[in-house]
């Protein structure tokens, strides 16, 4: 059999996977413009973005780094990809960039995952260029299905790219290699001997071999290399779901009475929440025989859970109903899109109910999550009106995306760390209750409201957060939220905080 040359590899590859038509694989079809190997742009790429990622992700504390990495992978993707991004994947990207941002402008770790962990699907629905709820949904695990191919493909690259070269060629690499590392040695010596502070930018993104950040540095750039790798592989590969068989429509019976009897149970709870709200403590007091703040804390994660399955309802009820006559299209507003009005008004319930539960036991960071979750249901919901009275869905999955990324920028812009250490302290000022311990937990960003306390309290709350914000970390830890926490600091008033505070609550 003859010997096939690297060069013919990648039409070889594409007839074993691709045929005369796109291969589907588990109902998936790949692009033909996937080539067998991964070209030499690609692997530079990956190789950059796995130095760049070493020095600039914080391996210490969340700061600007993580959005320069986030910066870096997305200009790799695109990069090497084989097309130009629409201007659609370029507002995406500056989405995904602005979520990135969060870690360097807030202290609240907790935030900045939410925050990450939605670029990161986002990112992923970005790099399989998603059209639908149901690609969307794929793009959670295209990631991890195409780990293996990634790794052969890039694998493929690496070997072909050595292998077709000459050795002259390969020579000059190195030698290029060597003196631009020589160079880089010799003139950051010098320029880190000249200043302190380009100094300890060196010694942050080049740290020394014996240091114990090295190898967590390492394992973070080659996760995020690697990651890098898979999302210009979906770029080639442009997965799409087959097509699923024409559905036929139901019956208008079939899906009109489940659906419309939850809306006429939605419209009695709804009478009977009008009538607690207007009638206050006393007449809760007299039908539950509960107080209101009990009241509220009883129903809200039930509304919550009532909010999230009318979406699924109403999802499921559009795709069964017939919308080819007129009378159909009419039945299908009136049910599901009363279904939707008065599960807004459910959300408004809820939310009634969890600030009367914060009046009376303070906010958290739970309760807080939830509450802006609730609010980004009831954003669904509305967009699903929108789509439903103008019967168009076509954007409505990109719509629920941008939606997505924009309420959880809102939430970031909110401060949530910062308005429930305020929503505690006026707490306090009303009833002389408060929740030290958990006050003193909360991040940097808390700061600001927490001086409000007594100085005794705001000493012992303080404590941990001072300790936080006397640590060392290097420029690519950088953060807003800890920066200005330090001004709040210097500008209080002087108050001793020697001596031992008890953070018990009170």
């Amino acid at each position: 059999m003859p010997k096939t040359h690297s060069s013919d590899a990648p039409q070889a590859y594409q007839s074993v996977v691709l045929t005369k038509e796109p291969a589907k694989i588990h109902r998936v079809t790949l692009s033909t413009a996937l080539p067998g190997t991964a070209p030499l742009k690609v692997v530079v790429a990956v190789a950059i973005t796995i130095v760049l990622a070493m020095g600039l992700v914080p391996t210490d504390a969340i700061g600007i780094g993580i959005a320069l990495t986030g910066v870096a992978v997305l200009a790799a993707v695109f990069a090497a990809s084989p097309e130009r991004p629409t201007v659609t994947e370029l507002i995406t990207a500056a989405g995904i960039v602005a979520l990135l941002l969060v870690s360097g402008w807030r202290s609240a770790g907790w935030l900045a995952a939410v925050c990450t962990a939605i670029a990161i699907l986002a990112t992923g629905t970005l790099v399989v260029g998603a059209q639908s709820i149901r690609e969307m949904a794929a793009a959670v695990v295209a990631p991890i299905v195409a780990l293996i191919p990634t790794a052969a493909w890039l694998g493929r690259g690496i070997a072909d790219g050595a292998r077709d070269r000459p050795v002259k060629n390969l020579g000059a690499m190195i030698q290029v290699a060597v003196v631009t590392v020589v160079l880089l040695v010799v003139f950051g010596a010098l320029f880190a001997g000249a200043d302190a502070t380009f100094e300890s930018l060196l010694s942050t993104v080049l740290p020394d071999v014996g240091d114990t950040e090295v190898g967590p540095s390492v394992v973070i750039g080659l996760v995020i290399g690697g990651a890098t790798a898979i999302g210009i592989y979906l770029r080639y590969a442009r997965p799409r779901l087959a097509d699923r068989s024409p559905r036929t429509s139901a019956e208008p019976w079939m899906w009109a009475v489940p659906t419309g009897t939850v809306l006429v149970l939605y419209i009695v709870f709804l009478i009977t929440q009008a009538r607690a709200m207007f009638g206050g403590d006393d007449y809760v007091q007299e039908t539950a025989g509960l107080t209101y703040a009990d009241y509220a804390r009883t129903g809200f994660w039930q509304l919550f859970a009532v909010t999230a399955l009318t979406i699924l309802v109403v999802s499921i009820a559009w795709q069964r109903a017939d919308r080819s006559t007129s009378a159909g299209r009419v039945l299908m507003r009136t049910i599901l899109g009363g279904l939707c009005i008065a599960a807004l008004a459910v959300v408004a319930s809820a939310l009634h109910r969890m600030n009367l539960y914060m009046d009376t036991f303070g906010a958290t960071r739970l309760r807080v999550g939830v509450m802006a979750t609730e609010l980004w249901l009831g954003a669904v919901l509305v967009a699903l009106v929108i789509a439903g009275a103008g019967l168009g869905t076509r954007q409505l999955p990109r719509a629920l995306g941008f939606l997505t990324i924009v309420a959880a920028l809102s939430f970031a812009a909110y401060n949530p760390d910062e308005q429930i250490a305020q929503a505690n302290v006026d707490r306090f000022e009303r009833t002389g209750k408060v929740d030290l311990t958990y006050l003193a937990n909360l991040s940097p960003d808390a700061t600001e409201a927490l001086l409000g306390l007594p100085v005794d309290l705001h000493e012992c709350v303080l404590r941990g957060i001072g300790r936080d914000l006397a640590d060392e970390h290097g420029p690519t830890a950088f953060n807003v939220g800890r920066h200005e926490a330090r001004e709040a600091l210097v500008r209080r008033e002087p108050g001793s905080v020697a001596a031992p505070v008890s953070c018990a609550p009170r």
